[in-house]
């Protein structure tokens, strides 16, 4: 396993620079889902204190990423198609409201802004960058969320898209069809640059629904073959 790298002499709380440190290598996918993760271990590789590792797992928890399975040890959260329905109906429900928020509240510089992030998405599928499609996909998505200027909406979106992403890469989940990717953001993107407040919420939706099935599929097939 790739060890986490010592933060002896970071400045900032450690507390927070282990959950950084930690966070990252989950959603990376270095640390698989159910993993264990002994606290002497994380404090000898982040060169911190037993008591600093515990506090950055708690919040860790409190994010959905790491469990504390009967209070005596901790391990990397598991995946299932339960928990990608959950995530995926609440992210839908979060975003629709966004885009119809975003929508309403539209202005030109918002719009073209939109546009620009829909073009790098399409020119990463054109370019069958698909490793960077992902990163744009949510970027897209955030930049909705933001244009909804609705701080409480936009932390709660912030974990769940967190949690979405550690399912995706640890069920190895990918779009069937990329450039189908790309004409459901276009469409999304015209209708909140058009201030179309119920078909920008409605795509929104459906958007999230038809990802919903494809993610519990990979997520089924995956746990399936490791149990095998």
């Amino acid at each position: 396993m790739t060890k986490l790298g010592s933060l002896k002499s970071e400045k900032r709380l450690l507390d927070r620079q282990a959950a950084d440190r930690i966070r990252q290598h989950i959603l990376q996918g270095i640390l698989p889902a159910s993993t264990r993760l002994l606290e002497t271990q994380l404090s000898e590789e982040l060169e911190v204190s037993r008591g600093t590792v515990r506090s950055a797992l708690a919040v860790l928890a409190r994010e959905g990423l790491v469990s504390q399975v009967a209070f005596t040890r901790w391990q990397v959260a598991e995946t299932s198609a339960v928990d990608a329905w959950e995530l995926y109906t609440l992210r839908a429900a979060l975003e629709a409201l966004a885009a119809r928020l975003a929508a309403s509240n539209m202005t030109a510089n918002d719009g073209k802004r939109l546009r620009e992030t829909g073009a790098e998405l399409a020119t990463a599928v054109r370019e069958n960058r698909f490793a960077d499609v992902t990163d744009i996909d949510f970027r897209l998505h955030q930049k909705i969320v933001e244009l909804a200027r609705h701080g409480r909406l936009a932390e709660q979106h912030d974990y769940i898209l967190q949690q979405v992403r550690f399912h995706m890469v640890h069920s190895g989940f990918l779009p069937r069809d990329y450039s189908a990717l790309v004409d459901e953001h276009t469409a999304l993107i015209d209708a909140v640059i058009n201030r179309d407040l119920d078909l920008a919420e409605r795509l929104a939706r459906i958007h999230n629904e038809a990802e919903v099935k494809l993610l519990s599929a990979f997520v089924e097939q995956k746990n399936k073959s490791a149990v095998q």
